[in-house]
């Protein structure tokens, strides 16, 4: 391709030795090892074309979506099918060993969101063995080579019905397109000179299992960059179990639920004045001042926590909003320099759309009562860090693409310093490419990013009866990926990673849904599992 070729790192940082083989794939010219042409299919049928550039060495591929419809495939697909050839390079090679290389550009759309994604054989996506997808924004246009290293690849559509590994004797198809529910309208992907790498030698750093961690050590200690937080209420900060471990383990703390509004706002006197108990957010905040703890404000502004008088309050909305700004204001107010960050508002974006939820705020302070919120409570505090905090924001991309708009938004009026994600997931969704490049939309922002309720199911769908070795593992392993995705944020970006609750039987989520789950770094005893073990290994 062009000389003005710079290297994209998509790939995990890998220590690479020189010693490895590259097969063409094709080069879209001569058709490289396999001559035909690349062909698109579905609604992206009649955009996929085969393109030829003066300042290139031949012949590119290029796909466009120019919105002409609301719905389409994913990704566009071609007919070439490649195997990784030949097999004698990969014996004894696992996918670390495995890269795809490519030159790519987004011809002249910036935004344009790329998938590739790996299946096997001829069929569609969801009756395949293995299918799995790596997805990036090209933000700005121009000719990259990137290199992906297999193992990078994640779950594609739905984590449920494919295999938990890549097969690297199974891949069969590399489809490349774009995602036309994200980006720009008009969307366009060039790609050219395919190609798989293999590779001898890849030092690759793991969780391992096995490590033996040391009783001095604590999360704290070992996170040099930021805090590491816990949900905490306040029976349990009374506990000398619990303060104990919250004191030797956690720098941060946010109340789980005694700073909610349905906590604190207790009704209305007859002269129209507020009444409020403090007794509950008091607690959590003396501890941590006691203890020389960080104190997250979790939340002022939720739709699932408002006492039944202000559902009901018959005023107008003018009045309704004026008493939202005098609990707004009392709240962030009373904690003026101890509660260090607020989650100003919760979930006010909908799942599976980029729309407000229709909340009672919503409703009676209208489309913008997000940013009117947020200004009172920066009136109240102007030292105190102010996020936005969602669940979904990793792997919804409508939800992600309406939460963001609203950050654009706050941020136009200086009103907002970070954003909180929600990480209530699963052992194997999502991806930790999902994971990072949802990151990496507040990094880029060059706001605070606060992962602000980790917990990780391992029994999503009720199936298992006890925690096995195996799921400990699985569970071990995201733990270990997302603190280290959080670890390689920016200093000036990371503010804390908050673990939602200390002990596998203080979770919410076996309540919530029915039935076991063992979701925290703490076992029922106290006891520390390969998921805590994981959590510092990453950190290293």
């Amino acid at each position: 391709m062009s000389p003005f070729l710079v290297m994209l790192c998509l790939a995990v940082q890998l220590g690479v030795s020189q010693d490895k083989e590259e097969y063409l794939v094709t080069d879209f010219d001569s058709g490289g090892i396999l001559p035909n042409a690349w062909q698109s299919f579905g609604d992206l049928a009649n955009y996929g074309v085969q393109q030829r550039n003066a300042s290139s060495d031949g012949k590119y591929y290029e796909l466009v979506w120019n919105g002409a419809t609301d719905k389409g495939y994913l990704v566009a697909q071609s007919d070439i099918t490649f195997r990784l050839i030949p097999k004698k390079k990969l014996k004894g090679k696992s996918m670390d060993n495995v890269f795809l290389k490519m030159d790519v550009n987004c011809g002249g759309a910036p935004g344009t969101v790329v998938n590739i994604v790996l299946v096997d054989g001829p069929n569609d996506c969801c009756s395949n063995e293995v299918n799995w997808q790596y997805t990036f924004t090209k933000t700005n246009c121009g000719w990259e080579t990137i290199e992906i290293n297999l193992a990078e690849f994640g779950y594609a559509y739905n984590p449920s019905n494919h295999e938990k590994y890549i097969n690297i004797n199974k891949v069969g198809r590399v489809k490349v397109g774009v995602d036309v529910f994200s980006g720009p309208a008009r969307q366009i992907v060039q790609f050219d000179n395919v190609a798989l790498v293999v590779k001898d030698s890849v030092t690759v750093k793991r969780y391992d299992e096995n490590a033996i961690i040391a009783d001095t050590t604590a999360l704290k200690t070992q996170a040099k960059d930021f805090f590491v937080g816990m949900a905490v209420n306040p029976t349990r900060v009374q506990d000398p179990k619990y303060a104990t471990v919250y004191k030797k383990e956690f720098n941060s703390i946010t109340a789980e639920n005694a700073m909610k509004m349905k906590s604190i706002l207790k009704g209305m006197d007859a002269q129209g004045n507020l009444i409020y108990d403090w007794t509950q957010s008091d607690a959590i905040v003396d501890f941590a001042e006691a203890n020389g703890m960080n104190i997250h404000g979790h939340t002022l502004i939720w739709y699932n926590s408002i006492p039944d008088f202000l559902n009901d309050f018959k005023g107008t909305d003018q009045e309704f909003e004026l008493l939202i700004e005098k609990y707004v204001t009392a709240v962030v107010s009373r904690y003026k320099g101890k509660v260090d960050s607020w989650d100003v508002v919760n979930e006010a974006i909908d799942e599976g759309t980029s729309e407000f939820r229709k909340s009672v705020f919503y409703e009676r302070m209208g489309a913008d009562y997000v940013k009117k919120c947020f200004q009172y409570a920066r009136n109240a505090d102007k030292e105190a860090k102010l996020f936005y905090n969602d669940y979904g924001l990793m792997y919804d991309t409508d939800k992600q693409r309406g939460a963001f708009a609203l950050v654009d938004d706050l941020m136009a009026d200086n009103l907002i310093d970070g954003v909180g994600y929600q990480m209530h997931i699963d052992f194997n969704f999502p991806s930790k490419q999902e994971i990072q490049s949802a990151t990496d939309l507040a990094v880029e922002r060059k706001l605070l990013v606060h992962f602000s309720e980790l917990d990780v199911k391992v029994n999503s769908k009720g199936k298992l009866k006890e925690f096995t070795v195996d799921k400990m593992q699985e569970q071990a392993k995201k733990v270990y990926e997302v603190v280290g995705i959080y670890n390689s944020i920016p200093k000036a970006y990371s503010y804390a990673l908050t673990i939602w609750g200390l002990k596998d039987d203080d979770s919410w989520i076996t309540p919530t849904y029915g039935f076991p789950d063992w979701p925290l770094l703490f076992d029922s005893d106290f006891g520390k599992k390969k998921a805590y073990s994981a959590f510092l290994q990453a950190l290293e």
